[in-house]
């Protein structure tokens, strides 16, 4: 494989370009360290080493370091590796690493997603909101049914309930214009005219 090119990536890498248009980034200390520059044939053995061990292997640690601040999804890790310059087949030894350690798991994430929103938010929104972040819809769904109560219609109505509390909502006190102003809020969060409604109607923050 003859490196056609050799790009700044940043500070620290570059990104080195094949004859086949594919590419790879590493660090410039690299270059160096194998011998690399425009114009040389990697053999196949150093190819094999680049593809097979050193990428997948800062590619897993450069996941793991992700991981440790914060969950991510499958779609966002493939994301940030791509930003990172891997190619597709070392991004994929990263992704199934993570899985088999059970240190990237959609469904996990989609439980503390919901868990963490459930209180200010309606399931639609949420539901939309993880299918935005790639995780599969039919996954998430699967997953809320499993954490949800058997009553998701008064699972939705406490949720409005806390939501006009916080906006110390008083029905009796409101005018036309403040009604519709919080119930297009409320319904821009997925929730149902009818429960908004219902909630609505005579809800005293002070009460709650």
């Amino acid at each position: 494989m003859v490196i056609n090119e050799i790009q700044e990536f940043s500070k620290t890498k570059c990104k080195l370009i094949f004859e086949d248009f594919s590419s790879i980034v590493l660090y410039k200390k690299d270059l160096k360290r194998y011998s690399l520059s425009e114009g040389v044939e990697l053999s196949d053995k150093q190819f094999k080493l680049l593809m097979e061990e050193i990428l997948p292997y800062r590619a897993k640690s450069r996941c793991m370091k992700l991981l440790q601040s914060k969950d991510y999804t499958e779609t966002e890790i493939r994301s940030k590796l791509r930003g990172d310059g891997y190619p597709e087949n070392v991004i994929k030894i990263a992704v199934e690493y993570l899985y088999s350690f059970h240190y990237l798991d959609d469904a996990r994430y989609a439980e503390a997603y919901y868990r963490s929103r459930c209180v200010r938010k309606s399931k639609k929104q949420i539901i939309m909101e993880l299918q935005q972040k790639g995780v599969n819809k039919e996954l998430i769904i699967d997953t809320l049914e499993s954490v949800c109560s058997d009553s998701p219609e008064e699972d939705e109505l406490q949720c409005i309930s806390k939501l006009l509390a916080k906006r110390k909502y008083n029905d009796n006190e409101a005018d036309i214009t403040e009604r519709e102003k919080v119930k297009a809020y409320l319904f821009r969060k997925g929730f149902q005219i009818d429960n908004i409604n219902s909630c609505m109607r005579n809800f005293d923050w002070k009460n709650t």
